[in-house]
């Protein structure tokens, strides 16, 4: 591996991005950048800044890369962060891409979808099909115990509408819930396209119960999204009503790199697929991969959310398909040599994608490294923005436990992690924006939000679920006082676990 500290490898073109990163605006009118902070100077494609601790590259896609600290003291135990920000353009982009969508839409028509939820499903999809393009193609799957084609791979056009419309309201319910037969036969269906060059392809999975047929343990159902995604398909779940197995749900789609829907009432099934068309006919780049080359003696102690693999000394995270103005990232806990005074290189890292505006391939990078000092003046504090995705995933993972204390009917034990989990959340947020207040020009130049509404958000999704989580009180009955239900097999109770687990899956996008 060649590490190069003093020039940033930016080969063109752009970085990608997600919903998980937060920020103050890149500048502020009228601020100019501390230049105790900054070098200011531009390099092929990028910048560096803070003596290589932060590197910024990318047009399409822009890359905001930085470490927990530009300096560490010698010596020390050598824990940081390397935290990558990819975000795709908003205003300014050329043009979305004009390239073909290859759908599959993948219902679960078991006897508990029964009623509205399987009538408000085939609505949904009809209106998918409605916002499809001329050109593009669309399958649909249903499932119970086994799948069916509903619609094989079929070509929008003014003549196929009225026939893929008939076909989908044709669905009638069944029995049990396979997940595993409809994702596999889904994909399936996605590889019969008569599509060819770039398409991006999709599978929409909704269910509303948990799996009890076919694969049913979530590292069976993750193997399988992430096979999928290796063949180059994202997969968003939509759990309907109370029922489904939220953890199953959400793993499918984080390990896919899609998104996660709870909808609590099945009338709310449009505005959700009306949210993924929006984002699907606005993509910029498809097939995204960040490669993070580590320099000799680094060492990953934890990747954080996201999926990833190894190669050699290579950490290959996959990002998929980005549309405007979206935002994904990831975060790495590392341990870095710290024996000697100087600079020390920690990380190549490197883009590479599909530019869906530019049609080519497109890729950017640079190289991050920190200071190692013996005089005192090292970075104490966590770089903010840092500080801020690392107490997403903190967030992320106290919703998810809280949940499994709630269920567990431990109702006082979930509401005092969340209590504890708001109360490090104001101390970190209060050191976080004294840091960034008082270096403006250390913000990420795209961000999906800023850094205190961020925080604010975390704060009122844990502030939610500890309210939610309160004891119900009793109800009466007959003229006396019955003994409700335990909470956490109230309907309210199952919404506000699978409302958590949604929230939880976005902080760790």
């Amino acid at each position: 591996m060649k590490l190069k500290t003093t020039a940033i490898l930016a080969v063109c073109g752009v970085l990608a991005s997600a919903a998980g990163a937060f920020a103050v605006p890149v500048t502020r009118p009228g601020v100019a950048p501390d230049p105790a902070l900054t070098s200011g100077r531009e390099v092929s494609g990028g910048e560096r800044w803070e003596g290589g601790a932060r590197v910024t590259t990318g047009d399409t896609l822009l890359v905001d890369a930085r470490l927990g600290h530009a300096s560490m003291p010698r010596a020390a135990t050598g824990e940081t962060y390397l935290f990558a920000q990819v975000s795709a353009a908003d205003e300014g982009t050329p043009a979305t891409a004009q390239a073909p969508l290859n759908l599959a839409i993948v219902i679960d028509r078991s006897g508990s979808m029964k009623g509205d939820r399987i009538a408000n499903a085939m609505n949904a999809a009809v209106f998918a099909v409605e916002r499809m393009r001329d050109g593009d193609s669309v399958t649909v799957v249903s499932f119970d115990t086994a799948a069916q084609v509903v619609v094989p791979p079929t070509r929008i056009a003014a003549g196929s509408r009225a026939s893929i419309e008939s076909a989908i309201r044709s669905i009638r319910l069944g029995g049990d819930t396979c997940i595993s037969c409809g994702l596999q036969e889904g994909m399936q269906q996605l590889a019969l396209t008569s599509l060819t060059g770039d398409r991006i392809s999709r599978m929409i999975l909704l269910s509303d119960g948990a799996t009890n047929a076919g694969v049913r343990d979530v590292a069976g159902l993750r193997g399988m999204a992430g096979r999928m995604h290796g063949r180059g398909v994202t997969i968003s779940t939509i759990g309907v009503d109370v029922d489904f197995d939220e953890k199953i749900m959400a793993a499918i789609a984080s390990e896919a790199n899609g998104r996660h829907y709870f909808v609590a009432n099945a009338s709310g099934l449009p505005a959700v697929f009306g949210q993924e068309f929006d984002d699907l006919l606005a993509s910029v780049a498809k097939e995204t991969e960040l490669a993070i080359e580590l320099a000799p003696g680094v060492e990953v102690a934890e990747v954080f959310d996201r999926s990833f693999r190894r190669e050699g000394r290579k950490l290959i995270v996959p990002f998929g398909t980005f549309s405007a103005k979206q935002e994904k990232t990831v975060l790495v806990k590392l341990r870095v040599p710290t024996d000697r005074d100087g600079e020390q290189p920690v990380a190549d890292l490197k883009l590479a994608f599909r530019d869906l505006v530019k049609k080519a391939d497109g890729a950017c990078g640079g190289s991050l490294a920190l200071a190692v000092k013996a005089d005192g003046t090292e970075q104490r504090e966590l770089d903010p923005f840092v500080a801020a995705r690392l107490e997403r995933s903190r967030t992320a993972q106290t919703l998810t436990e809280a949940n499994k204390l709630f269920e567990a009917g431990r109702v006082g034990e979930a509401r005092a992690k969340l209590a504890a989990r708001k109360t490090d959340l104001k101390k970190t947020e209060s050191t976080a924006l004294a840091f960034a207040a008082a270096q403006p020009a250390a913000a990420p130049r795209r961000a999906a939000r800023a850094l205190d509404r961020d925080f604010a958000d975390q704060a009122a999704a844990v502030d939610e679920a500890q309210q939610r989580f309160a004891p119900p009180a009793a109800v009466a009955a007959g003229g006396g006082f019955a003994q409700p239900p335990p909470a956490s097999s109230s309907r309210e109770g199952k919404a506000q676990v699978r409302a958590n687990q949604e929230k939880a899956s976005g902080f760790g996008f």
